[in-house]
């Protein structure tokens, strides 16, 4: 029995896995046998289809397939249709909404990566259609060759022409977006990568220069010119009726109607509207923030604390980001940061806690550290004045279904904790009936990391214990490197629920997940995670095995990246 759970759940984890990649790659082979099989047994394309072969085919199907994607990729990571999804369907079915939120990047990676491996496909067979457009030239049908002649240049076909030139163009732009689009690249140089990825817009620019050199041609009187008309000699054709009558025209040939740049538009609109709403927004009085406090915390991280301009409280729910921009670093970079503390009615403002990690968040933790130096040193005078912020936002997240949830498995590493205080704090401050049941897992390197809200955890505990309810909020930490038990004492010493509940070392993922399915069995437990890619695989695999184990685990991630 054991052997058959493990076989199920297994079939069905993968089944989920890779359900929308298979129904993806499987509607655009449909496409692509569709266009396919139009261009090969069509009569109108029939003495094209003799001079290129099967290449004709292929190039034809991959077109429309890379037509859709371009009209859809960009919607995963527009925040604006994200932000109307949430608002529209969050009321009716908040799983499967927050479901979408988790796989907008890999539905993003998935239209992307197959954007790329078609494109390369399309163009492969273009240069084979090259080649035989000057191998098999033909004088009389000179009107639907591409090449002037059986001595032209593949050379100029493929450089000097605007569908050969456009095509290298924009498959030389993809490579190089997916090979900046890298994990590593992402993290070191992310500007390498924020910059070339917009370079699709040179990509969409492109494609509607592509079609101008109107190498696709079909025959517009297949009613007068039947096929294979040309194979019969005029002595035959003039001594039988019917044939005459086939074959009573010699073939003409028109360019296809040009539909294609309708694709790309469709994509470039999505874009372009979603920059718009969002500028408009970001810089608009009802969205404009004033720099109230900034401090450099322990850690290397960074304290920002926001105020909204306008009067009325801005309405933010546990879990959302805000998308953040300083111009004096830089007015083309935005990034995102989860709200660590809401805006309540006294105060309209809300608080971010950055940990440095790359160089936008270098360069601002290096300002802030200068203005706290130079106020102390230099009678307050100021370098950098006060440093001014853009924000867009807020939006919605997978942690913002947290306080559905009646108990939770929080997970975080490092500021993956950030989603998490929110959801504390509110628990802290008000008297919510849900979460239920919490448990607190935080991970870091260093000690330091742990001071940034071990004050909200100690107090959140003291809570739950003068109510009579100590198994609510359940804490483990863990300190995986540099341990240092004298440091422990001087940070923690005068904190002793906190260092009873620090670990040295990474968590085992096992003790803690027995725990969970003893505690709550034939229950559901909702299982948050927030870190680096490893910690998600691994928890993410803890969930499936200990699934079968009587407890329900529903997990949801947030990664870095």
């Amino acid at each position: 029995m054991e052997r058959v759970n493990k076989v199920y759940h297994s079939s069905r984890n993968f089944l989920f896995k890779y359900l929308i990649a298979l129904l993806w790659t499987g509607f655009n082979f449909v496409v692509f046998c569709k266009a396919f099989s139009n261009y090969h047994h069509d009569a109108e394309y029939y003495y094209l289809s003799r001079i290129l072969g099967n290449g004709l085919c292929v190039a034809r199907g991959t077109a429309p397939v890379l037509n859709v994607t371009m009209a859809l990729i960009t919607l995963p990571t527009c925040k604006t249709f994200n932000l109307m999804l949430h608002k529209v369907f969050g009321r009716y079915s908040m799983r499967l909404l927050v479901h979408y939120l988790e796989k907008t990047k890999v539905l993003h990676l998935i239209l992307g990566f197959g954007l790329l491996i078609v494109a390369i496909v399309h163009s492969v067979a273009h240069f084979v259609n090259i080649v035989n457009f000057v191998s098999n030239f033909d004088e009389r049908y000179r009107e639907i060759n591409w090449a002037n002649g059986p001595d032209d240049s593949i050379v100029r076909l493929l450089f000097a022409t605007p569908t050969g030139f456009s095509g290298c163009v924009m498959l030389l732009t993809l490579a190089s977006m997916a090979y900046l689009a890298r994990r590593s690249v992402r993290d070191r140089f992310y500007n390498s990568f924020f910059t070339s990825h917009h370079l699709f817009l040179v990509f969409y620019g492109m494609m509607f220069y592509h079609p101008l050199s109107d190498i696709i041609k079909h025959q517009t009187n297949t009613d007068k010119h039947r096929i294979m008309c040309d194979l019969i000699d005029n002595a035959t054709l003039q001594s039988n009726e019917d044939l005459l009558v086939l074959c009573e025209e010699p073939p003409q040939f028109a360019a296809c109607i040009k539909r294609a740049w309708i694709w790309p538009l469709v994509g470039m609109s999505v874009y372009v509207l979603d920059v718009s709403i969002r500028y408009l927004t970001s810089h608009s009085e009802r969205y404009r923030v004033a720099t109230v406090q900034t401090y450099a915390m322990t850690g290397h991280a960074v304290h920002l604390r926001l105020q909204f301009c306008r009067k009325s409280t801005v309405k933010i729910l546990p879990g959302q980001y805000v998308i953040l921009q300083c111009p004096a670093i830089s007015t083309l970079e935005w990034h995102p940061f989860t709200i660590t503390e809401l805006p309540t009615e006294d105060r309209n403002d809300i608080t971010l806690t950055i940990k440095v990690r790359g160089d936008w968040t270098e360069e601002l933790y290096d300002r802030i550290v200068q203005r706290e130096h130079c106020k102390r040193n230099l009678g307050g005078v100021d370098p950098y004045r006060r440093i001014e912020f853009l924000l867009d936002g807020p939006y919605p997240s997978v942690m913002s279904n947290m306080l559905d949830c009646k108990r939770i498995l929080f997970i975080g590493a490092g500021v993956g904790i950030t989603p998490f205080v929110t959801i504390m704090r509110l628990l802290l401050n008000t008297n919510v009936d849900r979460p239920a049941r919490v448990h607190l897992v935080w991970i870091a390197r260093s000690l330091e990391t742990f001071l940034w809200f071990s004050d909200e955890i100690a107090r959140l505990q003291e809570k739950f214990w003068s109510q009579n309810k100590p198994d609510r909020f359940w804490v483990k930490l863990y300190w995986t490197q540099n341990v240092d038990e004298h440091l422990l004492a001087e940070c923690f010493g005068d904190m002793p629920s906190i260092k009873l509940r620090m670990h040295r070392g990474r968590p085992n993922w096992s003790e803690i997940f027995i725990d969970l399915v003893t505690l709550y069995p034939k229950k559901s437990v909702s299982v948050f995670s927030c870190g680096p890619k490893e910690l998600t695989k691994e928890v993410r695999a803890k969930c499936k095995e200990y699934s079968k184990h009587g407890c329900k685990l529903s997990y949801f991630h947030e990664g870095f990246g």
